[in-house]
């Protein structure tokens, strides 16, 4: 029995419902259901009833959750405790190869503390999103795959069988804009209202590229100044006397508010109003390989800072 198996058991439980556990873990309904009966199969017992509702755990299915959450957690532990120790070393290990896009890079050297953090675990590498795919697939567990989402390609990604996506921020691609703009108080931006204000954009191929997807059917018709640094985004809006805005998104924003040395005094950020505006963020795995306690350990350290030092921004944009 694998200790993924519990996790996806775990989360079974607590969702009520095959849609809702693959809905929240980002795999297929198929995938979870195969666990599960996987599990049955090898304890020889029925763990689940399935219903129209959902599934109710069967009385030998509730005395495994309980066992289930204790061996999990102390998995977690003992992975920690392994993992620190090695890494406390004087002898160490070398650095894992974290992959990344180049929002995932761009949001990681917008905090020093968050450089800080991995500098002695990992060695980055920023590439393109069918890199990441690739390195994804053909991972032995010992590395890591840590990339943006957008809608268009979310589809992309879970419907893949060779790779697991497990989101940990979610953002909202919109625009900052000066106190004193017309667009003060406005809850969500609609892009037909936008489309020819003056404004500076990322740069940036994948950027830009969403930004023209985005903007499919109202092309941008006042772009003053294109750019891949989002300080000088930040920098064209505080030079400019004239109602505009800058490109830029929710999650990037608040990590360039956390920096005092980035010109974010006077600035506000809202999100586009459609759904297509929405961007996840995460690891990618290899389905048909575990991850390393070392690799593991990096996600978990990930997660931790974020959760420390971001929990203002989740509850605004929470991920479920």
């Amino acid at each position: 029995m694998q200790i993924e198996s519990l996790r996806y058991f775990i989360e079974l439980a607590r969702a009520g419902s095959f849609y809702g556990a693959a809905k929240s873990m980002f795999i297929s309904q198929q995938g979870i259901n195969k666990a599960i009966s996987s599990m049955e199969s090898e304890l020889g017992y029925k763990l689940v009833e399935r219903n129209r509702r959902g599934v109710r755990l069967t009385a030998e299915g509730e005395a495994l959750l309980k066992y289930a959450k204790r061996i999990v957690a102390n998995y977690d532990m003992m992975a920690e405790e392994l993992v620190g120790t090695r890494l406390a070393s004087p002898e160490g290990d070398e650095p894992i190869n974290l992959h990344v896009s180049y929002y995932g890079a761009q949001t990681a050297g917008a905090n020093p503390v968050y450089v800080g953090m991995l500098a002695e675990r990992t060695h980055y590498v920023e590439e393109p999103f069918d890199k990441l795919i690739a390195h994804a697939v053909h991972s032995d567990g010992s590395d890591l795959s840590y990339l943006d989402v957008h809608a268009h390609s979310l589809g992309e990604v879970l419907e893949n069988p060779d790779v697991q996506f497990e989101p940990i921020v979610k953002t909202r691609y919109g625009f900052v804009w000066k106190e004193g703009s017309s667009l003060a108080g406005e809850e969500a931006l609609h892009r037909e209202a936008i489309h020819k204000m003056p404004m500076a954009m990322n740069a940036f191929r994948e950027m830009r590229q969403l930004a023209d997807r985005l903007f499919r059917d109202y092309p941008l018709e006042n772009v003053r100044m294109e750019v891949a640094s989002p300080r000088m985004l930040l920098n064209y809006l505080q030079a400019c006397d004239y109602d505009a805005i800058a490109a830029y998104d929710s999650f990037g924003f608040f990590l360039s508010q956390m920096d005092s040395s980035m010109p974010t005094d006077g600035l506000h950020f809202t999100p586009l109003s459609t759904p297509e505006s929405i961007s996840l963020v995460g690891f990618l795995y290899p389905r048909h390989a575990k991850l390393s306690l070392r690799a593991r350990h990096t996600v978990g350290v990930l997660k931790h800072f974020l959760a420390e030092n971001c929990s203002e921004y989740f509850e605004q944009y929470p991920l479920g």
